[in-house]
C-alpha cells in the first residue's frame, strides 16, 4: 500500500456551542475542500458543505452537501444527506473506471475494461439497509479477460464446464445491469444480467451471463478474496447449452447458469 498522503486542504469552520448543542455552519456552510487525497487510491478535487445541528433533531436537522470527488477516472456525487433521515441519500457514479476498480483491489483472477455508471440510494440509520435497490450499468462497450492461468486450471479441473470456460475467456460486454443491495450486517447481495460476444480466435459467440452472489462486504474488505469466490462461482455454474450453429464460425446463443453463494 503507498503512503498516505492530502494535499490542497481548505477547511472552513464555522460554529457556536450552546446548551450542549454544536451549531455547525452559523453564518455559512462548513466547507471542506481537499485537492489531492493519494492512498491505495488516488482521489481528487473532493468537496464537501455541512450544515445543522449536532446532536441533530427533526427541528434541528443537520445537513451535509454537495459531495463530489473525482475517482478511478470518474466521478462520485451526493447532492445531498439530511439527518435525522427520512428519505436515502443518492449516492451517484458517473464513468467509473472498470480497469482502475480491478487494479485499485488487486484482483488477478480477471481484467477489465470500460466504464460504468450507477446510483446508490445509502441509508445511514434505517434498520435494516445501507444500500437498498441500487444498481450499475455500462454506458458503453466494456471487456473481460479471465487469467488464462485460471482458466486453464478451471477447464483441467472441470472438464464438463471447460467449453464454456473458453467461450467466456475473453468477452465484449454490450449490455450490463446490476441491481445492488447491502444491509445493515454487511451482506451484499448482486444480481447481475450480462450479454455480448465471446471470441475465441477466429470464432465469435452471443453470450448471455445470469449472476447472483451473496457477500458480507465486511469480511470481503478484510481478505480482498473477490476473484477467488468469482472463480470458484465459475466452476460450479459454468454450462454450455445445446447451441445452434449457423455456420463454422458464428454460433448462438452460449450462457450460464446463475447460482446464488454465501
Amino acid at each position: 500500500m503507498p503512503d498516505n498522503q492530502i494535499n490542497g486542504v481548505d477547511f472552513v469552520l464555522p460554529f457556536r456551542f450552546s446548551q450542549g448543542t454544536w451549531q455547525l455552519g452559523t453564518r455559512r456552510p462548513v466547507s471542506l475542500r481537499i485537492g489531492e487525497i493519494v492512498n491505495q487510491v488516488t482521489a481528487r478535487n473532493l468537496t464537501a458543505d455541512l450544515q445543522g445541528s449536532y446532536p441533530w433533531s427533526e427541528s434541528s436537522p443537520l445537513q451535509l452537501s454537495n459531495v463530489s470527488v473525482d475517482i478511478l477516472g470518474g466521478q462520485l456525487t451526493m447532492q445531498q444527506l439530511r439527518m435525522p433521515q427520512h428519505d436515502p441519500a443518492l449516492l451517484r457514479l458517473r464513468h467509473i473506471s472498470s480497469s482502475e476498480l480491478v487494479s485499485a483491489v488487486n484482483i488477478k483472477q480477471f481484467a477489465m475494461s470500460g466504464a460504468f455508471n450507477g446510483a446508490l440510494p445509502l441509508w445511514l440509520d434505517n434498520e435494516k439497509w445501507i444500500v437498498k435497490d441500487g444498481w450499475l450499468s455500462n454506458p458503453g462497450p466494456m471487456t473481460l479477460r479471465l487469467d488464462p492461468d485460471m482458466a486453464d486450471a478451471m477447464v483441467k479441473d472441470n472438464i464438463s464446464a471447460g467449453a464454456a470456460i473458453n467461450w467466456l475467456r475473453y468477452m465484449e460486454i454490450a449490455r450490463s445491469w446490476t441491481r445492488i443491495n447491502l444491509d445493515n450486517l454487511g451482506v451484499l447481495t448482486l444480481q447481475a444480467t450480462i450479454s455480448g460476444t465471446s471470441r475465441v480466435g477466429e470464432r465469435s459467440n452471443t453470450v448471455h451471463l445470469n449472476y447472483s452472489h451473496q457477500e458480507n462486504i465486511f469480511d470481503l474488505w478484510r481478505s480482498l478474496r473477490f476473484g477467488d469466490n468469482l472463480q470458484a462461482w465459475l466452476e460450479q455454474n459454468a454450462v454450455l447449452p445445446a447451441q445452434r450453429c449457423k455456420d463454422k464460425q458464428h454460433c448462438t446463443p452460449v450462457g450460464t447458469g446463475s447460482k446464488e453463494q454465501r
